[in-house]
């Protein structure tokens, strides 16, 4: 994705929405990270991505205060947290912000391949979520919007396989 603006990858030149945008969703998910870790993995990832550049010394360098300044726009727009001195992390705090996919990502990242009681699975899943992306509740109801949408895509991973169903109210992962 190179521009035509001296060559600058796409990130570089991208909007600052876009910017957060794209750090966001490289580091949601992955808990809480020491700043420069954040700025690492971020880079690591637009890298790969295509959209910059890693050969070229000034470019990397550009890239890197784009996703610094990223992160610091985030946290202003309540897209990261601080939990701890140091740390940042994506976060979205309300539950009706959460896609299916975002409850598979809490799921997979809560279980293993021990067989767990179903709804002590979505618990561990909630709770995960709470630690690692920021969600927010004070008790977990059955019918809640959050037992709901780790419900159904717990539902969806067993109908993809992703999850069996092992019998006795128990699931695991593959």
């Amino acid at each position: 994705m190179e521009s035509e603006n001296h060559g600058e990858p796409g990130f570089v030149l991208a909007s600052r929405d876009a910017q957060v945008d794209w750090v966001f969703e490289i580091l949601f998910g992955k808990g809480a990270l020491d700043r420069d870790d954040a700025v690492g993995q971020a880079l690591d990832a637009l890298v790969l991505l295509g959209l910059a550049d890693e050969e070229d010394e000034a470019k990397k360098a550009k890239a890197r205060v784009a996703v610094e300044r990223a992160i610091d726009n985030g946290l202003r727009a309540g897209r990261f947290d601080r939990p701890k001195r140091g740390q940042i992390r994506a976060i979205r705090t309300d539950a009706k912000d959460y896609s299916s996919e975002d409850w598979t990502l809490c799921l997979v990242n809560a279980l293993d391949r021990e067989p767990t009681d179903r709804d002590a699975a979505l618990r561990f899943a909630a709770y995960w979520a709470a630690s690692n992306t920021g969600l927010s509740f004070a008790r977990l109801q059955r019918g809640g919007s959050i037992l709901t949408g780790l419900d159904a895509a717990l539902e969806s991973a067993l109908r993809r396989g992703r999850f069996l169903d092992v019998g006795g109210g128990c699931v695991r992962k593959v």
